[in-house]
């Protein structure tokens, strides 16, 4: 955690603000602090892009799909003040590194850990895709390596709604190249949910192999690639146990892949013959991936050093907490949306 500069905000929504996690084209991340004493992340959205609507809508975006989506492998979203000076999302805070550095520090995962990262993975996307959402970026940047076990973070650019989503520009290409799927790169109006199947696979194959499946200068070179069903990934890394698993998952054709339930059956059977239960699976894998000393809980005190401030509630307390709160700040979210959506001339 860096140290505030000048021009931070101290407060957001009721939310003190300790130091800045980060920062993107978007705006600064934060680290922040409810006055439960609850830490969070606090994503805003820069001022200067507020009138650039690409950005708008991808915030927008994500707090109508963590409003809709809940499960344990998913970051949840606590408060949002979309409609403030500087809007603003507060989300769980997940202690630990992302998928991508942990890799970059450390070996491959071994098949049994992969397995249950996998099998993590494939309930989180169930749950995403049970809300009626497709994440379409799901990368290791964007699985984050908590004591508890992984959880998908960034839902910036997921889909709303049916294949495509109701949310998609016309021919417009979203995700990280190296893990989408052939037909992000051909059709991109028609991605469904077996686009998130093959990111699986092809994370996988990264996190137990170190390499990536296929190779391309350019984003297009690296598109013909993947959609090419002459030119195989390079699997060879990729642990026994798994290889057959993450072929299929990766297959060119949406409906040559598997769907969820039966990956998670199949996981599921793979740990069993390892003598491992899902839970197990799933300790195991946090006991193996999360590193003490990364997150912010080792830098900021568990008692408030301050008063507590008061809170600015973002939604009406006709709406609740917990669940009810969460969906209230989705229906108005998905609102304003369909409403930017009707304005004649828009995507």
């Amino acid at each position: 955690m860096k140290p505030l500069t000048p021009s931070d905000p101290r407060v957001l929504g009721g939310i003190e603000i300790l130091g800045r996690l980060g920062k993107g084209g978007m705006g600064v991340v934060y680290a922040g602090r409810t006055d439960d004493d609850s830490l969070v992340a606090v994503k805003t959205l820069h001022v200067g892009s507020l009138d650039q609507s690409d950005l708008r809508e991808r915030f927008d975006r994500e707090a109508t799909a963590l409003g809709m989506v809940q499960g344990p492998g998913v970051a949840s979203l606590v408060e949002s003040g979309q409609d403030d000076e500087t809007p603003w999302l507060a989300l769980e805070y997940v202690p630990g590194l992302d998928l991508a550095t942990y890799l970059k520090r450390h070996d491959p995962l071994d098949a049994v850990t992969g397995m249950a990262l996998g099998l993590v993975l494939a309930d989180a996307l169930t749950d995403i895709h049970t809300a009626g959402l497709l994440h379409r970026d799901l990368k290791p940047a964007n699985v984050m390596l908590g004591p508890d076990g992984p959880k998908v973070v960034d839902f910036g650019l997921v889909a709303i709604g049916g294949a495509g989503g109701d949310l998609t520009h016309t021919n417009l290409r979203l995700g990280t190249p190296r893990f989408m799927a052939p037909e992000q790169f051909t059709a991109p109006t028609s991605v469904g949910t077996p686009a998130d199947v093959y990111a699986l696979g092809a994370l996988l194959a990264y996190a137990t192999s170190g390499q990536y499946s296929y190779e391309g200068a350019t984003p297009d070179a690296l598109g013909y690639a993947v959609a090419n069903p002459d030119i195989e990934p390079n699997l060879s890394g990729v642990p026994a146990g798994l290889l057959l698993l993450v072929t299929a998952l990766m297959a060119v054709k949406p409906q040559d892949r598997p769907n969820l339930a039966d990956v998670r059956a199949q996981l599921t059977e793979q740990l069993a013959a390892a003598h491992m239960s899902p839970a197990a699976a799933r300790g195991r894998l946090a006991e193996r991936t999360y590193v003490p000393g990364t997150g912010i809980t080792d830098e900021v005190p568990p008692t408030r050093r301050h008063a507590p401030v008061t809170r600015v509630e973002t939604v009406p307390p006709t709406v609740g907490s917990g669940t009810g709160r969460r969906a209230g700040i989705a229906v108005r979210t998905a609102e304003r949306l369909r409403k930017a959506y009707a304005r004649p001339g828009a995507a």
